[in-house]
């Protein structure tokens, strides 16, 4: 679950965990077991040419989306239901064209869904569609999916975007937000139904500036500095010390003047106005920085050590953090099983902030269940970790 735009950071978290429902259509293809890429290779500078260069990253479980600066919008990866929005389930480990789609402004990646905010402020999805995910009001059954993008009802004009494991949220203007999608652990507002297919307002948030979501819960930075919290919290993504699952928002506790958020699969990470970087939630394989074997979670926040350089964009995976620093060097922590962290290894967890190799340049991140990709300056694109399903696209080593 992650979208970075060059100059701020708009974090969807990546979802992490693939669909299993029947399917109407042609079933997904199966993993193969691949291996892993610890160290990042260049791939081919973007095949437009610096007229038209990437501005954008957003990655979901195995799959990516890349926005040019004409708006046009390219995906590669996992296609088995339609994520890649070119018309087919064939994955690619080339760059394939969102059909219909070329004045993207901002891009959120979902587990198997994907979606864009148009530059008039609507908000197309395509991919899976079974939580009504897409926000057409099609979904909430098994099989239903749309391989082309669709259009999201029921929404004023939305200033950003973010997706979960099976859900998504748009920021309006004005500050209010609406969640579709998956409801089962409260992470849309409601309880009345397990799924929801069209928008639902979230009660009880203040005008907003920034939203993120994880797996199954979604932050949000209210205009004040505070965040609030709801959905999932099984291992204390919701900051408030407390447990149980929530269907209204709860504050963070111990944390203001916030000024970014970043969210990974059950974990959720702030920037501060005094640039330091704070997390809490799951800390199984040191996501937040810390030793793993001292605290598995963490219910209220705690501040990452080891980062001293201003960090400008905060990116969250499955099991992963990463950090964007002025110089543009990225910096990541946590797990590090397939190689996402960069390394020229496989050590399965790296507990402080490490600088990635060949992302000395970064001007985005993304970040997925088990993959890291960068974008530089020059217009290249940088991918490390597992390359499943064609995850690393062209980006990859060769």
């Amino acid at each position: 679950m992650i979208a970075v735009r060059r100059g701020r950071a708009f974090l969807p978290v990546l979802a992490l965990v693939a669909s299993c429902w029947q399917s109407s259509g042609p079933s997904s293809p199966t993993v193969s077991p691949t291996a892993p890429s610890p160290r990042p290779v260049p791939g081919p500078t973007a095949p437009a040419g610096p007229s038209d260069p990437f501005v954008e990253l957003a990655s979901g479980w195995q799959h990516t989306c890349a926005r040019r600066q004409s708006g046009t919008v390219l995906c590669w990866g996992n296609n088995g239901h339609g994520q890649l929005g070119n018309g087919t389930r064939e994955s690619s480990s080339r760059l394939v064209k969102v059909e219909g789609l070329a004045d993207a402004v901002e891009l959120a990646v979902g587990t198997d869904f994907s979606c864009a905010r148009r530059q008039a402020g609507g908000v197309i999805c395509w991919g899976n569609d079974e939580f009504g995910q897409l926000g057409g009001g099609r979904g909430t059954k098994p099989g239903v999916l749309s391989l082309r993008p669709t259009a999201v009802t029921g929404l004023r004009p939305a200033i950003q975007l973010t997706a979960g494991e099976y859900h998504a949220c748009a920021l309006e203007q004005g500050g209010t937000v609406q969640c579709w999608g998956d409801a089962r652990n409260g992470q849309i507002g409601s309880d009345a139904k397990p799924a929801f297919g069209r928008p639902v307002p979230i009660e009880q948030l203040g005008p907003s500036t920034r939203i993120a979501s994880g797996a199954a819960h979604v932050c949000a930075l209210e205009a004040a500095g505070r965040v609030k919290c709801w959905g999932r919290n099984t291992e204390g993504q919701l900051g408030d010390g407390k447990s149980g699952s929530r269907i209204k928002p709860v504050v963070v506790a111990t944390i203001e003047d916030v000024v970014d958020l970043a969210s990974g699969h059950h974990h959720v990470c702030a920037r501060l106005r005094s640039g330091g970087v704070w997390c809490w939630g799951s800390n199984a394989s040191a996501q937040l920085g810390e030793n793993a074997g001292r605290d598995r979670k963490r219910g209220t926040p705690v501040e990452v050590p080891g980062l001293r350089e201003p960090v400008v964009a905060l990116a969250g995976g499955g099991e992963h953090t990463c950090a964007r620093l002025q110089s543009g060097r990225a910096l990541c922590w946590g797990s590090n099983a397939a190689g996402q962290l960069g390394q020229r290894s496989t050590i399965p967890t790296l507990p402080r902030p490490t600088a990635v190799r060949g992302m000395g340049d970064a001007v985005a991140l993304a970040l997925g269940l088990r993959h890291t990709c960068a974008l530089r300056k020059n217009g290249e694109v940088l991918c490390v970790g597992s390359s499943e399903l064609g995850t690393l696209g062209p980006y990859g080593p060769r």
